[in-house]
């Protein structure tokens, strides 16, 4: 009989305090925008719903001039790596975050991060305008200084002994958002030839996660340079790439040209795992997760929300509850299920959740108790 996974998470929290997290190198300010389709007379409001109703309001304008308004929901942090960060914070461990997250000094978006995140900034953050439709988005970014900043500079602002001292002895490493960054393969050809040979070698393997996020405006060549960096970085750290489906689909087209390849994900995910040759290939979207790792194949259906108050952002907290599980040493299924907790409880109340309300979700999900150690184990 499988043991109570309320219990098996509660008896591990504590070890995620002397767990260290390095993660980079993204930053965005998000502006999350609501589309208004009409206003009545009473001034009610309407808002386009979907994101193909709003594409054939479009459409049926044709070449004519139009305005539309934007309501404003919220600013906040943004960017894989801040967003993730902020997620995984709420589990405990010391975490050094790299990104465009203000210069001079820190942008005050990013002061509302816990206090176990430490902040090192090599370049004002991108500003993102985000316009929801009913769990979907559009999101528009300028990307501004982040793209102009190649790793010579990087190293110079932030400092090659600082960032030696920052990949030296972590449990987890993230480096996301390949594809939005101009520069992130020259930030990953700088970390394999300037850090990593000075890092010394640790008895295991740190966990060396990876999100390359939307590559659809990413040539194949440059993919296929990146997925040869994946397996440079295994010399160094156990490499887990995770992907959504539209990202599979990419990936999957760049190695064996196939299109339209999303329906098929087992398939897919498979063969992706055996030609990447790393450790572990993650596949999350709205209804499941997948994971392939030396163990076999492993899924989990999602806390699917069918209205979300937030989705931009969410598969960030979803990696965020995934690694949290793999700190903490739990098996694939657990730390699927902390994955798909973390990002339902975003979606559905906006905000990343704390270790006590994380429980709860999970305790009226799973029609569980929450176990009697939790605040013992969260002191």
């Amino acid at each position: 009989m499988r043991s109570n996974p309320l219990d098996t998470i509660v008896s591990k929290l504590q070890s995620l305090s002397e767990k260290k997290v390095t993660l980079g190198f993204d930053g965005f300010c998000d502006t999350i925008l609501k589309v208004i389709r009409a206003k009545d007379e009473d001034r009610s409001t309407s808002y386009f719903e979907s994101i193909s109703e709003f594409g054939d309001y479009i459409i049926q304008k044709g070449e004519k001039n139009f305005s539309l308004e934007l309501e404003e929901t919220t600013t906040k942090i943004g960017g894989n790596m801040p967003i993730m960060a902020n997620a995984l914070a709420q589990f405990g461990p010391k975490q050094s975050c790299i990104g465009s997250l203000g210069v001079p000094t820190i942008h005050p978006v990013f002061n509302q991060m816990p206090s176990n995140c430490e902040l090192y900034s090599f370049a004002n953050p991108g500003l993102t305008n985000a316009m929801e439709f009913n769990g979907r988005k559009i999101i528009l970014a300028e990307i501004g200084a982040l793209n102009r900043i190649e790793w010579k500079e990087l190293k110079s602002i932030i400092g090659l002994e600082t960032i030696i001292r920052l990949f030296t002895a972590p449990d987890l490493v993230c480096l996301v958002n390949w594809s939005e960054l101009d520069n992130s393969t020259n930030f990953w050809k700088g970390l394999l030839a300037d850090v990593l040979p000075h890092v010394p070698h640790p008895s295991k393997k740190p966990i060396g996660f990876f999100d390359l996020s939307d590559c659809s405006k990413r040539t194949g060549a440059s993919i296929l340079e990146a997925i040869e960096l994946l397996r440079s970085f295994s010399a160094y750290w156990n490499i887990v790439l995770s992907l959504n489906l539209n990202e599979a689909a990419i990936i999957n087209n760049v190695l064996n040209h196939e299109k339209d390849s999303e329906g098929d994900i087992e398939r897919i995910g498979s063969r992706l795992y055996e030609q990447l040759a790393i450790s572990t290939v993650v596949v999350h979207y709205s209804k499941q997760a997948l994971v392939w790792d030396s163990s076999g194949l492993h899924k989990k259906e999602s806390f699917y929300v069918a209205n979300p108050k937030l989705s931009t952002g969410a598969g960030d907290n979803f990696n965020a509850g995934f690694c949290a599980g793999m700190l903490m040493g739990l098996d694939a299924e657990i730390s699927l299920l902390l994955g798909h907790a973390t990002s339902g409880y975003y979606m559905t109340n906006g905000e990343s959740p704390t270790i006590s309300e994380l429980f709860s979700l999970l305790s009226a999900k799973l029609n569980l108790p929450i176990p009697s150690t939790l605040q013992q184990a969260t002191s």
